[in-house]
Parts: C-alpha cells; structure tokens; sequence
C-alpha cells in the first residue's frame, strides 16, 4: 500500500470517528437504555466535545478507537505480507 492509501483510510477512519460515531452512540443509546438525560443529539454532542476538551477517557477512545483500528489492521496487513524485493 502507498502513503497516500493509508492516509486516505486514516482520514476516512477520522471523519467517521468524529462525525458518524458519535451519532451512531446515541442512536444506540436511546433505543437501548432510553432518552438522554440531558436532552437530544445536540446535548449529547455538546456534552461529547465537552468531554474531549475535559480529557476523559471515554471520549477520546470513541474517537481514537476506529484510528486505531485502522492502525493496527495496517500494521498487521504489512507484517503478514511483506513486499518482495524491499
């Protein structure tokens, strides 16, 4: 794989970890344990952002977690299949 594909797939992982996740969390949430307690989708994400800017945990890894998914899988895909002649 060439830098640029890897960069594309670290962006796409990105843009899915700060757009769509979050999204997808309180979607899940709300038909699983019930409303939010502190209002709708945009009381969430303000209470998310708050919470990456206040460094708790759960924040950064539901934002870092599909990063590193994508990290690790390339990793793995380059020591499991080295290129021949390099």
């Amino acid at each position: 794989m060439s830098f640029n594909r890897d960069a594309a797939w670290m962006l796409v992982a990105v843009v899915f970890a700060a757009v769509a996740l979050p999204v997808l969390v309180f979607y899940t949430g709300t038909a699983t344990l019930g409303p939010y307690a502190r209002g709708g989708l945009g009381a969430f994400l303000a209470d998310y952002v708050a919470d990456l800017a206040r460094w708790r945990l759960g924040a950064w890894v539901l934002l870092l977690g599909p990063i590193a998914l994508v990290a690790a899988w390339r990793i793995l895909v380059a020591l499991a299949w080295p290129r021949a002649g390099k």
